[in-house]
């Protein structure tokens, strides 16, 4: 009997736990159902790294709190107790899809293009920021090196705009107005105010509160303008925006804008207009092509949050619905969080917040998030064992 190959598709928050509890946990339930039947997993990453850039806006301003080094995490090591015939990572990015002969096409570092045949395919190739000190660009050496050209730059820059009203955004202005007090520090929003993806009356008041919040440091907050384009000058960077708002000339200029997804490699027709897979908001599987999966960023249901790629276990009982005879196993439905939920911490003493719809204290956000930004349990996403248990 041939074996099944599951094929992962991208090795960050959402693919790396996907693989993980698929080979912990959804294949041995699948090889008690179907006996004689193997099945084997196989991991496309586009780097050997693993990048936790969730602390990334404390690594820029104080790399001596989080170093450069707890962000990066070398993959190959955390799946040597897999055996071979369990277990591949295949280190390339994915170019495209044959649908025919169920393969990705890989195009691996050295230039050389390797197929991957699928039976299933779960899609978490995630989103592509502007700026490698938020995601991985061609390598991971690309952000180390950013990351050293900022701390290079930053004790000496006086001028500092950070362009982008999100989290990150907040989170490293915060960061550097704490660490580096005195730097006369700019947040270009690019909308009406900061966190607009809070939605409601609280999730507005967040916003408000991180803008206030950020003034009290020194930050002064511009909304509703937008980077048209920059050039260098010297060691500095000539901004141009998109209206009548004066060029502005700075020290430091950091993009923390969001980015674009990678699908470039996928079908078209498994897409939405928004360049995201479309899939069933409860299952996970895609709206009509079987078989197809997608989890974190890439897939229709996310809303670029970290707390969408906690889906693994719902993805996994819909892979174990899909593939096991009647009478089939209860299906988990995923259970996404759509109430306003996020942490800002804005330096390390605090920040704002809201946990589904309700806002929390300054101390909250610091005992939950703003300490360590996780940093301590960054390694149990590479590892695994966030999904020992079923």
């Amino acid at each position: 009997m041939a074996v099944h190959d599951f094929v992962v598709v991208g090795a960050s928050f959402a693919g790396l736990g996907a693989a993980h509890y698929l080979v912990k946990h959804t294949i041995p339930k699948l090889e008690t159902i179907n006996q004689g039947q193997k099945y084997k997993v196989t991991l496309i990453s586009a780097t050997d790294q693993f990048f936790y850039k969730i602390a990334s806006p404390r690594t820029i301003a104080s790399p001596d709190k989080i170093p450069v080094s707890k962000l990066f995490y070398p993959l190959a090591g955390y799946f040597k107790a897999y055996p071979a015939d369990r277990f591949e990572l295949v280190i390339g990015t994915a170019a495209s899809v044959n649908e025919q002969e169920k393969t990705v096409i890989v195009k691996r570092n050295d230039g050389a293009t390797t197929a991957v045949h699928y039976n299933s395919i779960i899609c978490a190739t995630g989103s592509k920021s502007k700026s490698p000190l938020w995601t991985t660009h061609d390598t991971p050496q690309q952000s180390i090196d950013e990351f050293k050209v900022f701390h290079d730059k930053l004790p000496k820059a006086e001028t500092i705009l950070i362009v982008g009203g999100g989290p990150a955004g907040a989170e490293t202005a915060g960061e550097i107005a704490s660490a580096h007090p005195g730097k006369k520090i700019t947040l270009l929003s690019g909308s009406t105010q900061l966190l607009t993806r809070l939605t409601g009356k609280s999730g507005s008041k967040v916003g408000k509160s991180a803008e206030h919040y950020l003034a009290n440091m020194g930050v002064t907050t511009i909304h509703n303008v937008r980077v048209k384009s920059t050039r260098p000058s010297g060691s500095q960077t000539i901004v141009t925006f998109d209206n009548d708002t004066k060029d502005m000339t700075v020290d430091l200029y950091i993009d923390a804008t969001g980015g674009v997804r990678n699908s470039d490699w996928i079908p078209r027709s498994w897409l939405t207009s928004s360049s995201q897979v479309s899939v069933d908001e409860f299952t996970l599987r895609h709206t009509s092509v079987p078989n197809v999966y997608a989890i974190g960023d890439i897939a229709s249901y996310s809303h670029l949050a970290v707390l969408d790629t906690h889906a693994v276990r719902p993805l996994a009982s819909s892979i174990v619905e899909d593939l096991s005879p009647a009478p089939k196993p209860k299906q988990i439905p995923f259970k996404q969080i759509k109430s306003p939920t996020q942490l800002v911490p804005m330096g390390p003493k605090g920040g704002v917040g809201i946990i589904f719809g309700w806002r929390v204290p300054s101390l909250v956000v610091w005992g939950i998030k703003g300490r360590t930004y996780f940093v301590d349990k960054a390694e149990g996403t590479p590892a695994g064992t966030d999904y020992d248990k079923e």
